[in-house]
């Protein structure tokens, strides 16, 4: 049956590559759409995540909603150990972070500071990749580091002094002049604006916090088992001191937005599987209408309807597979060149995504699933449209066939 369905699919080459062609450019339109929308998002998240908030956080219960200096919490080997203790924790980074004002000349701005700890931070941000000047910190410098549109709007660079006043733990006053020693680029353009580094001994020494954090970030080796992660840390840890929340919870804008944005790109794909399963469908409809006559003749000299149901169906079979297996070949080398080069924008609609905090870049997501599941989307879809010639075999009339 396979080797007769083969053979009749190249009766007609020009039947068969239309049907092949229209099923190829289903799949290479769906994966490089979901690339895409998917891309953006990967990016925003990205940047966003891992250039300061992460995907999940521990803190003193409480912080969070008040985000002061009197919710901290004692950082010892205990809490260490314990949150280490779940397999998917990759690493833990220790912060302290808390708000001041920046001064340089006549130049003054309200700031976030971030107490961190250089060779673990680094792991985590890869801040050294992000440097457009100067050093990276170190663990017992009394120094700082500076975002650069920050230090653009004080007008400061490496080997210049700034003045950082805040008010420390439990109201101890905290004031301090530091040299810059280096400057990093991030790449969400809100934290860019306004991040202070510090190392982490000598942010506890400023506001007064020896031993203690404000946050730490808990890197996951997996961030689709992130809501399983944070429940297994919640019931570790005594919920009455501590509190762990997800990006989700942290970033409730940006979640609604994403969450918002998720919907209504999943419905506007669905609005394309349905344009391209109307496209499968007219081509299948072309197709057996215009092999009534040989159906009516394969039906006269004796073949079993059933039988001609099997042999369209192996042919369809065949051409979804041909369609689907060259349309993935087609769409994963476009995907993966734009994957690994992105594409810059500039000009007013750079502008506009800076405004709206997002790098001026159109990223590609490159992810072996969501293609896979483009292909067998596609694959449904013509398997679906199958049901048309097998209604029209069951009703066939002979006689009105071979007038045909």
């Amino acid at each position: 049956m396979i080797k007769l369905a083969y053979r009749n699919l190249w009766r007609n080459k020009r039947r068969t590559l239309i049907t092949i062609a229209s099923i190829f450019f289903s799949v290479v339109l769906a994966i490089l759409m979901r690339g895409y929308h998917g891309g953006a998002w990967s990016s925003l998240l990205e940047n966003v995540l891992h250039s300061y908030t992460g995907f999940m956080q521990v803190h003193a219960k409480g912080y969070w909603d008040e985000k002061t200096l009197d919710y901290t919490m004692v950082w010892n080997d205990s809490l260490k150990n314990e949150i280490c203790k779940n397999k998917d924790v990759r690493n833990i980074v220790p912060r302290v972070e808390s708000f001041a004002l920046a001064s340089a000349g006549e130049k003054t701005k309200g700031v976030i500071v971030v107490g961190i700890d250089p060779a673990i931070e680094e792991d985590f941000t890869k801040l050294t990749k992000k440097m457009v000047q100067g050093q990276m910190l170190k663990a017992n410098d009394n120094e700082v580091m500076l975002s650069q549109r920050l230090a653009k709007f004080l007008n400061i660079s490496v080997g210049d002094t700034l003045t950082l006043l805040s008010q420390g733990y439990q109201g101890a006053s905290a004031a301090g002049v530091f040299r810059v020693k280096g400057i990093v680029k991030l790449p969400s353009p809100e934290w860019d604006n306004q991040l202070v580094y510090l190392p982490l001994s000598t942010a506890q020494n400023f506001y007064s916090l020896q031993g203690r954090l404000t946050s730490i970030v808990v890197d996951i080796y997996k961030t689709r088992r992130l809501d399983k992660i944070a429940t297994a840390l919640t019931k570790k840890l005594d919920p009455n001191k501590y509190e762990v929340m997800t990006w989700k919870e942290m970033l409730v804008e940006l979640y609604q937005e994403y969450v918002s944005d998720e919907s209504g790109g999943k419905i506007f794909l669905a609005l394309l599987y349905l344009i391209i399963g109307f496209g499968i469908f007219g081509t299948v409809m072309m197709m057996t209408s215009e092999r009534t006559r040989e159906f009516g003749v394969l039906v006269a000299v004796g073949m079993k309807r059933y039988r001609l149901v099997g042999l369209i169906c192996a042919e369809m079979f065949l051409i979804a597979i041909l369609g689907v297996i060259s349309g993935m070949i087609a769409g994963v080398p476009i995907i993966t060149y734009f994957h690994f080069n992105p594409i810059h924008l500039s000009g007013e609609y750079a502008k506009t995504m800076e405004v709206y905090g997002m790098e001026p870049v159109i990223m590609v997501l490159w992810q072996a699933n969501y293609i896979i599941n483009q292909g067998l989307v596609v694959f449904g879809l013509t398997i679906v449209a199958i049901a048309y010639p097998i209604y029209s075999i069951g009703k066939l009339n002979v006689i009105k066939a071979l007038r045909a």
